[in-house]
């Protein structure tokens, strides 16, 4: 008996979790954030993960059917946030960018100093180091 409603279980909680988590996501939209409509096929696709669970109870091949596809809509959402975090957090940079990356300077101190000394000609205010020198 268990194991008929193992299937429920797993398709139930997948369907919450990621719906409820690309909800929030959509729910930001309400303050301004552009939202991706992926999201929203993403979202369709934990609705469809739902209405597995509760065909799993009656007819399982179905149910199974349903979830196989209901996870692919889901994941053409997270297959590629996840890829994008991946890539970000390795530092890889794509081939589309490496053209107009440019490179770091060699002394951040000194171009820091550089941008200091900038905005301080720009408003007219002496460096706090020029003032021993005056």
């Amino acid at each position: 008996m268990i194991f008929y409603m193992l299937p429920f279980f797993l398709y139930f909680a997948t369907g919450l979790i990621t719906g409820l988590n690309v909800y929030t996501l959509l729910a930001l939209a309400a303050y301004g954030v552009p939202f991706n409509p992926l999201e929203l096929v993403s979202l369709l696709g934990s609705l469809c993960l739902l209405i597995a669970a509760y065909v799993s109870l009656f007819k399982p091949r179905v149910a199974a059917r349903l979830a196989l596809l209901a996870s692919l809509t889901i994941w053409s959402f997270y297959g590629p946030a996840i890829a994008k975090s991946i890539r970000t957090k390795a530092d890889i940079r794509s081939s589309v960018f490496r053209d107009q990356m440019v490179p770091a300077p060699a002394d951040p101190g000194a171009s820091l100093a550089g941008a200091e000394s900038a905005v301080a000609r720009e408003r007219g205010f002496n460096s706090p180091r020029r003032f021993g020198a005056n």
